[in-house]
Formats: C-alpha cells, sequence, structure tokens
C-alpha cells in the first residue's frame, strides 16, 4: 500500500484533570509512536484550554 509512516493528533492536558489523562500518549507509545511535536494551548474542551501533540510511527523504508 506505500504506507511508511503512521500518526496520530492527541489532546494532551496541561495537567490531568477528571476529563483528559496522558493514558492515550502512554497507549500510543506502549504501540511504538514517538511525541514529534506539542502545540501549546490550542485545544478548548470542556470549557478549557489543552495542549495537542503530534505521535509519529515509522513502519516502512523508502526505496
Amino acid at each position: 500500500m506505500g504506507i511508511l509512516n503512521l500518526y496520530a493528533c492527541i489532546g494532551d492536558p496541561i495537567a490531568e484533570d477528571e476529563y483528559l489523562t496522558h493514558n492515550s500518549e502512554r497507549f500510543h507509545q506502549h504501540l511504538g509512536f514517538s511525541k514529534i511535536g506539542t502545540f501549546h494551548q490550542c485545544a478548548y474542551k470542556f470549557g478549557r484550554w489543552y495542549n495537542m501533540i503530534w505521535m509519529e510511527k515509522i513502519i516502512g523504508k523508502q526505496n
């Protein structure tokens, strides 16, 4: 299929709260993803601001 990389954009709390924890980031790390970027206070949900992180997993090689 030619897919070389996988990406995930994940809500990331500045401080864990009752709505959002770091569990999604840890889940993706467990699957082999690495954090490659953070967008600070760019997501507004539940009446508060959150960061968004990008994670990447390289699964193939370019010829």
